[in-house]
């Protein structure tokens, strides 16, 4: 640890002098290419969704808006609750999270190795300016866990209006919204909203706070931002049967009465910006917290899960205009340390022999990560090989550090030490270790800058280290796990196109992943795993007339095992099978039409293929199609009146569908026919 801290030392004294010491001339660059994905070259798997379609939207859950983003798919869970899919399978199990980063304005909302499946509730999306998605590697640029995607969530700027904004909608939900502020140099945004949730007991109550301050220090122009975030859920599990989610009653109900998650979360950063001629140069130092209760109600004996984290660090970066092409370059610094319990409360009696015997009363897990990392990376942009051509790369050098310490007695028995039956406990503990990971990921590519249709290629490599719970939180036999960063390259190609009418956008991609973490049919942690990911997304944007516009988001996927194993779970991976929760097709189509009286109208329909449940290939879920519509009308200067429908037609429909060797077929299911009534002040 001393000399990698002396390497650092040395690469920011070196970075630093390098930034700071050149003679400049003029700024060519925004600050938007701080917090913005689209500063961050052009012509690449972009796509953002903008503040006037957000506030028609007022989502209750990120899926909502982020439907409308080529590529993704946000799988709605219980209440707040989901999963996520950028170019790939809905990922589940304990660290693959990891797979996607989460950034609001540009920063990772948690730090490396300790990802949050849920992770966009902690955002506050429900009043951004825009939300943005990466949708391929951009681990060159954002780093770890970058590696299938990225999601961005921009905060209002401080020069919005001021708005009271309430909804209210079915199954007792209510919203409101506040933003105030001088529109100079300070701002507050509050964001409260109840739901009893369309099922039994599954209810939630969250509330959301941003406080943003911009002003002065010596030179550098500063923007102070904090946001905390609070929810308390009710949850409700999966249901089971064949086709169950097709009965609205049965639909309805929740095996799960007991369970509940309850998480906090809340982050500061100052970022301080500087323009020195032709460069621009940022520091943003970070704090990070958050707390979490889960009541893990899927598996036998019902354990609670209890884990926090605390983490701190900066980001340093430089953008200059050199004679030929734009240089960014900077390093990340970043310490965290997180805790993970879990207890059960009662001895378990209704289960098999085998579980009542190998889980027991008390405590499972309690564990402690220290992490270090830092990393250091550069680009160049507009190089241009001739007056139409240029080219494009990045590069970035990462080196992650975690220091377990188990606070419990190290293997599989209870937590007095004495033996459970069968062999032993069903959770084992590790013994104190340390475990590296240096990494490194690149992105190279070709652009063109017509004035109508241009065109990109590119190979980007993307990386994630292992989680904590994966490295850590072993069972049975696996007394260590020795895991490999997952890798994934990527082909890219594709065109951005303005038509005068019809502009839009095109990508082709293929990748491979290597090093894939499961667990196994020993129910070992291993990273022997490889798939294959290819496709084809569209977005199409028409105007017709003057009042009518169509737009469309379509997402075509084929992924695949590269190998085979049996699971922990009983499943047969095969080469050249499907992997689950795969839809081959995802699109939607939205006409908006602007009608009289400065009010317009909305419809949407929205549509998601079958896809396969389980890894054999042998139980399939038939997909679905959804209509939505919404209304808005300007009322006066200051008042607007809001109307949407969700599932227009009351369609019975799988938010998610799962196959379980132990359970059968299993949903989500999906929301009845809602109706939601919004009005909004600004002053």
């Amino acid at each position: 640890m001393a000399t990698k801290l002396k390497s650092l030392i040395l690469i920011i004294t070196l970075l630093s002098t390098s930034a700071f010491s050149e003679e400049i001339q003029e700024v060519i660059v925004l600050e938007k290419k701080l917090s913005s994905l689209n500063g961050w070259s052009s012509n690449q798997s972009i796509s953002s969704i903008d503040q006037e379609e957000l506030n028609k939207l007022d989502a209750q859950h990120p899926k909502q808006a982020l439907r409308r983003s080529p590529g993704v798919w946000i799988s709605r869970g219980s209440g707040q609750e989901h999963l996520t899919a950028i170019r790939s399978p809905v990922l589940s199990g304990p660290g693959a999270c990891g797979s996607f980063l989460v950034l609001e304005d540009g920063l990772p909302i948690r730090p490396t190795g300790f990802c949050n499946v849920n992770g966009l509730f902690e955002t506050f999306f429900e009043m951004s300016s825009g939300l943005e998605t990466i949708t391929g590697p951009a681990s060159a640029r954002y780093g770890a866990n970058a590696m299938h995607g990225v999601i961005n969530v921009l905060s209002e700027p401080i020069d919005s209006k001021n708005k009271l904004y309430t909804n209210i909608g079915p199954n007792n939900y209510k919203n409101l919204k506040l933003r105030a502020g001088n529109k100079k140099n300070w701002s507050l945004d509050g964001f409260f909203a109840s739901n009893g949730g369309f099922r039994e007991l599954s209810g939630y109550d969250q509330q959301k706070a941003r406080i943003q301050s911009n002003f002065s220090i010596a030179d550098w122009n500063a923007s102070l931002k904090t946001t905390l975030t609070n929810l308390n859920q009710e949850t409700a599990g999966y249901i089971n049967g064949l086709d169950s989610y097709k009965d609205k009653s049965f639909s309805k109900r929740n095996f799960n009465s007991d369970a509940y998650r309850d998480a906090k979360s809340q982050r500061i950063s100052l970022r301080l910006t500087r323009e020195k001629g032709d460069m621009l140069i940022s520091v943003t130092p970070y704090i990070r917290n958050n707390d979490m209760q889960f009541f893990q109600h899927f598996l036998p004996g019902t354990p609670l899960e209890e884990n926090s984290h605390r983490s701190m660090g900066v980001v340093v970066q430089s953008i200059k205009d050199q004679e030929f092409y734009n240089l960014i370059s900077g390093f990340q610094f970043d310490l965290s340390s997180a805790e993970l319990t879990e207890t059960q409360k009662d001895a378990l009696t209704t289960s098999s022999a085998f579980n009542n015997a190998t889980r027991p009363k008390g405590k499972h897990y309690d564990y402690e990560v220290d992490s270090i990392v830092y990393a250091i990376f550069g680009g160049i942009e507009d190089f241009y090989l001739n007056e139409n051509l240029s080219f494009f790369a990045d590069a970035r050098a990462e080196f992650i550090e975690y220091d377990y310490s188990n606070k419990m007695i190290s293997g599989n028995t209870r937590e007095d030490g004495s033996k459970c039956g069968f062999g032993g406990c069903y959770y084992n503990r590790p013994s104190d270790r340390s475990d590296n990971f240096d990494e490194t990921s690149a992105r190279a590519g070709i652009e063109t800058n017509f004035e109508r249709v241009n065109y990109f290629a590119q190979v980007s490599l993307g990386f994630r280290p292992p989680q904590i719970n994966e490295a850590y939180r072993l069972q049975k036999k696996q007394t260590t796990s020795d895991l490999s960063s997952e890798t994934l390259t990527m082909f890219e190609v594709g065109s951005q196109f303005d038509l005068n009418t019809i502009t839009g956008s095109i990508s082709l991609y293929q990748s491979k992943k290597k090093n894939s973490i499961f667990r196994d049919a020993e129910n070992f942690i291993v990273d022997n795993g490889k798939t294959d990911h290819q496709g084809v997304e569209l977005s199409l944007n028409w105007t017709i007339n003057t009042s009518n516009r169509l737009i469309s988001n379509i997402t075509y996927g084929n992924h695949k095992y590269d190998f085979e194993t049996d699971t922990s779970m009983r499943e047969k991976i095969r080469t050249g099978n499907y992997i689950d929760t795969a839809p081959k097709l995802m699109a939607n189509l939205i006409w908006d039409i602007a009608l009289i009286d400065n009010s317009s109208l909305a419809f949407e329909i929205e549509h998601m293929g079958p896809y396969y449940t389980d890894a054999a290939n042998l139980h399939e879920y038939e997909g679905h199609t959804l209509y939505h519509s919404r209304f808005s009308q300007t009322l006066s200067d200051s008042m607007k009146y809001f109307l949407r429908i969700d599932n227009l037609f009351d369609k019975a429909y799988a938010e998610r569908a799962d196959f379980n060797a132990f359970g059968g077929d299993r949903y989500f299911p999906g929301l009845p026919r809602e109706v939601y009534i919004g009005l909004e002040y600004t002053f």
